[in-house]
C-alpha cells in the first residue's frame, strides 16, 4: 500500500529521484530549488514519513541554510540552501567531542590549566595553574560552549593542537562530511565550515553517544570547584522535547543550531539552522521549522 501510495503520489506531482552516494536519495518537488519541500529516502524505505499536503512548501525563517532529518528512517524531510557551504561556528564542538572519545579518555583524569590553553569568546572558570577534572572540561565545552575548556580537553589526548584539527578532519572525511572543513578545536576560526546536510550526519553521531547527548540538555552543570554553568540552549525547558542539541554562534556565521527534538509519540527529528539572524531567531527558527514538520508529515503506525 506505501509502494502504491508513492507510485501514485510521483505521478500527480513528477517527482524525479537523484540519489546521492552513500547517505541520502532526494525527491524534488516542482518549484524554486532555494525553496524546496525535499523528501529523502533510501531506496523508499516503508517507515518514511510522508507529506500531509504537498502545497505546503515551509516556513519564513532567517537562516540562510537549513534541513531536517527523520531520526528512524534516516530521511530528509525539507531543506533550505542546505549544500551551501557555511561557517558553523560553536556547532565545532560536537566533532571535538567526538574525536576526544575516539582516544580513549578517562573522564577522571586531571589536567593543569596553562597560560597557552585560554581561548576567547566567553568567561574562563580555569585560572591557570589549577586542576581541573576531564570531566568537567567536556561538559563546559558541550553545557557552555567554553573555549577555553575545549581547548584543554583536546590537549587531554595528548594530541598537538594540528593533529587534532588533522583527526576531525579525517573523521570528517570517515562521517562522509564531504563539505565539511576544520581548522581549529573550538569554533572561533571562521574556516570551520560546513553545510546543513552534512551537520545533520555530525549531529545523528554525536548524538548516539549517550555522553554527549546527556551533557548537551543539562539546563546547568556544576564544576567541581563549584562553579555553576549555564547552557545556551535556550530551547531546554519550552514546550519542545529536546533530546540533545548544540548552538553556535560567531560575526561570519551567525546564529546557529542543530536539536533533535521528539514529538509526544516518539518520532524524533534532527533540524539544524544556520546563519540565524540573531540569537533569539536561531531558537524561533528551529521552532518553527520543528513544529511545520511534525503538522505537515506523517509518520508511520509501528
Amino acid at each position: 500500500m506505501f509502494f502504491s501510495l508513492l507510485a501514485n503520489l510521483a505521478a500527480i506531482f513528477g517527482i524525479v529521484s537523484l540519489f546521492v552516494p552513500n547517505f541520502f536519495v532526494t525527491v524534488n518537488l516542482p518549484g524554486d530549488p532555494n525553496l524546496p519541500l525535499t523528501l529523502i529516502t533510501e531506496t523508499v524505505k516503508e517507515n518514511s514519513p510522508l507529506p500531509i499536503n504537498f502545497n505546503s512548501l515551509g516556513m519564513k525563517i532567517t537562516a540562510g541554510s537549513a534541513a531536517v532529518l527523520d531520526v528512524n528512517s534516516n530521511t530528509i524531510l525539507w531543506r533550505k540552501n542546505s549544500i551551501a557551504v557555511r561557517p558553523i561556528a560553536s556547532i565545532t564542538k560536537l566533532m571535538t567531542a567526538l574525536v576526544f572519545f575516539d582516544h580513549q579518555p578517562s573522564l577522571d583524569s586531571i589536567m593543569t590549566i596553562e597560560e597557552t590553553d585560554f581561548r576567547e569568546g566567553n568567561r574562563s572558570f580555569f585560572p591557570a595553574g589549577s586542576v581541573v577534572r576531564v570531566k568537567d572540561l567536556l561538559y563546559a565545552s558541550l553545557v557552555s560552549s567554553n573555549n577555553t575548556a575545549t581547548a584543554i580537553l583536546a590537549r587531554s589526548t595528548k594530541l598537538s593542537s594540528e593533529e587534532f584539527v588533522r583527526a576531525m578532519n579525517d573523521k570528517a572525511k570517515v562521517l562522509g562530511l564531504q563539505q565539511t572543513v576544520f581548522a581549529d578545536v573550538t569554533g572561533l576560526d571562521p574556516k570551520n565550515v560546513s553545510t546543513a546536510e552534512d551537520i545533520l550526519r555530525l549531529a545523528t553521531v554525536a548524538f548516539a553517544n549517550p555522553t554527549i547527548r546527556e551533557a548537551t540538555v543539562r539546563s546547568e552543570y556544576t564544576l567541581s570547584e563549584g562553579s555553576v554553568l549555564k547552557n545556551t540552549d535556550q530551547l531546554l525547558g519550552s514546550y519542545l522535547n529536546i533530546g540533545a542539541g548544540k548552538t553556535g554562534s560567531l560575526d561570519e556565521a551567525g546564529y546557529c543550531l542543530v536539536s533533535e527534538v521528539i514529538a509526544k509519540d516518539g518520532q524524533a527529528i534532527i533540524v539544524a539552522v544556520l546563519g540565524s539572524a540573531t540569537t533569539a531567531d536561531r531558537f524561533q527558527d528551529l521552532k518553527a521549522v520543528a513544529q511545520w514538520t511534525f503538522d505537515n508529515f506523517i509518520w508511520p503506525k509501528k
